[in-house]
């Protein structure tokens, strides 16, 4: 049962639980955006797959930005509570660390909880989304992908064209422009009247220039070759094939369990953790989070950072250990934990002492 005080701890927590993730997510959001724009202006992505993409993108940011966004959270509150001397009030009243712990304990509870379902259902089910959708992009046929007035790569980057207009009646484009460098570091520029896009009955596709101009230069660029050509025809690279097994990421645990390779259980693992290490993140920064009135709520900001980058890094580093085999699947992820809770043991004996255990520690 919550008492007032433990209420009024519990909503200054989620509102700036639920405000820092908020603009975190924001700015990533920002980044992403950016990339997958730059993806549609260069045509290598349509504008319809835009939205679909970001979305699918923002599930996955979660997965980080919420444990993230739990720590910090907790460390600001309790910044505030310590700046506006609401701390040494509430200890003047009696209330010990119980009161500090029972608040933090229940939005971890809530932040795993959420985290979970994040990292076991939506992180995969976004995972499977988005490699549909990348699927479907790149089987689509050039036609599609050449557009009227802008550059586009095509050939794996190796050549980019530009039309000047597109008949989409007979699937012709006019005023075609091709630069395409070659494997000996030549390259050649090709002009045409206009170019139309075909497939054969094997599924193969071309690209078929007609009256036009070719300019072949060497790679030293001392000598060059003109040729001129009433039809000349490039063919596109083969499409590849799906995979049949799909990404870790993208597999259910149920699968992943009855795989039992280092991949998958490095996979399942971290998605334990990611749970698991909002939790801890949200215990250490309860004796984190202590200032004097003085320093202000935002004081101890770069210890916190300081210490989450190792620690999510390690988390990284261990998880690709597991799955290459370097570490033990026994071990795992897990010692990366046991040091975590180290640090924490730490952090609160520095600052309770060793009656914290009791939980009749003045707050102050």
């Amino acid at each position: 049962m919550l008492g007032v005080l433990d209420r009024y701890i519990f909503r200054e927590i989620s509102l700036t639980w639920a405000a820092v993730t908020i603009v975190l997510l924001v700015i990533m959001v920002a980044n992403v955006l950016a990339r997958i724009l730059s993806r549609v202006t260069e045509g290598r992505l349509p504008a319809e797959a835009l939205l679909v993409l970001l979305g699918l993108k923002v599930v996955n940011l979660l997965v980080t930005l919420v444990p993230l966004g739990l720590y910090l959270g907790v460390l600001l509150a309790f910044g505030r509570l310590y700046r506006d001397n609401e701390m040494a009030a509430s200890a003047a009243c009696g209330a010990g660390l119980k009161s500090l712990y029972k608040p933090v304990l229940l939005n971890g509870l809530i932040g795993v909880i959420l985290i979970t379902a994040l990292t076991f259902w939506a992180s995969p089910w976004a995972a499977r989304l988005e490699q549909d959708v990348t699927d479907k992009v790149a089987s689509q046929s050039v036609s599609s992908v050449l557009g009227a007035g802008r550059f586009v790569e095509i050939l794996d980057g190796t050549a980019v064209v530009y039309t000047e207009s597109h008949s989409a009646g007979n699937n012709q484009f006019n005023q075609v422009f091709v630069h395409r460098t070659l494997e000996n570091g030549a390259f050649e520029v090709e002009t045409a009247d206009s170019a139309t896009y075909q497939r054969d009955r094997d599924e193969n596709e071309y690209i078929v220039f007609k009256d036009g101009v070719t300019v072949f230069a060497n790679p030293d660029g001392q000598s060059y070759q003109r040729t001129e050509f009433a039809r000349h025809g490039v063919r596109l690279p083969g499409k590849q094939q799906a995979t049949a097994s799909v990404e870790n990421s993208a597999r259910s645990i149920a699968d992943l369990w009855r795989d039992g390779s280092n991949q998958s259980i490095a996979e399942i693992q971290w998605r334990i953790s990611i749970p698991l290490a909002a939790l801890l993140l949200a215990l250490l920064a309860v004796p984190l989070s202590h200032t004097s009135p003085r320093q202000g709520r935002y004081s101890k900001i770069v210890i916190a950072i300081l210490i989450y980058v190792p620690y999510a890094n390690l988390l990284v580093l261990s998880r690709k250990w597991t799955a290459a085999g370097k570490v033990p699947a026994l071990v795992g992820v897990w010692w990366v934990h046991a040091l975590f809770i180290g640090v924490i043991l730490y952090f609160t004996v520095r600052r309770y002492g060793m009656a914290w255990i009791s939980g009749r520690v003045r707050t102050t």
